[in-house]
């Protein structure tokens, strides 16, 4: 077969399964026909090869806040699904896949903002080739940025679950971040004070943040959790 035609067969392949998320996706909107079509793009998910990976979350990726909550909901679990599946496979695509997240992180519907934090957990857990901070790097971005208290909260419980998730976190770099967490607690307009201090919590457990952390940062973390207990 010549290039040409293998070309031509790869393209009329993509076309095809971009024709059949689509149609998936369009299902998910419908509850007679939402769980088949969960099953069916899980399905997809799973045995994707190295060239239908771009079109497939290309597809995944277009959602946005037009679309029915159980599509914006799916999208996200089926980035936990390829992480399961594909691991450092999507390396390339991490930023898409990114900001995909980021972007339903002030979702009003609760159930899409915790797919946030199960696919962070998956990408963080399965995706291990990038750095810690390349993965980070959005969240810790729209947590200090963002004013929107369901951004500011889903930007910090993602982070957790990117500690949670890592093979190797970045302690050093995190621990850095502590006095900055701080100054963001006693900030009077950063409402997800809750969600940042579940954040603190989890830097501080980690294995050297305390022990290497001079009697000054121990003391500040100390008074800012009791006051906000």
């Amino acid at each position: 077969m010549s290039v040409f035609n293998t070309k031509k067969q790869s393209q009329a392949q993509a076309r095809d399964l971009k024709h059949r998320v689509l149609t998936c996706l369009h299902k998910l909107s419908d509850r007679d026909t939402h769980s088949a079509a969960a099953s069916e793009l899980e399905s997809i998910a799973r045995s994707l090869s190295t060239d239908t990976l771009p079109p497939f979350l290309s597809s995944i990726s277009a959602t946005d806040s037009s679309d029915k909550s159980p599509v914006r909901r799916q999208c996200l679990r089926l980035i936990s699904v390829l992480s399961e599946h594909h691991g450092n496979s999507l390396s390339p695509y991490l930023s898409k896949l990114l900001t995909a997240i980021v972007r339903r992180l002030r979702d009003p519907d609760s159930s899409v903002r915790s797919a946030c934090v199960s696919a962070s957990l998956s990408l963080s857990s399965h995706v291990t080739a990038p750095s810690f901070a390349s993965i980070t790097k959005p969240f810790l971005e729209s947590l200090f940025r963002e004013q929107d208290s369901n951004t500011q909260t889903g930007a910090a419980l993602c982070l957790v679950s990117l500690i949670e998730g890592s093979q190797n976190p970045d302690s050093g770099s995190l621990k850095r971040l502590l006095p900055r967490f701080e100054k963001l607690a006693k900030c009077e307009s950063f409402k997800a004070k809750a969600a940042l201090l579940t954040l603190m919590g989890s830097v501080v457990e980690l294995n050297g943040v305390l022990s290497s952390s001079g009697k000054n940062l121990i003391k500040n973390l100390v008074m800012c959790f009791v006051e906000f207990v």
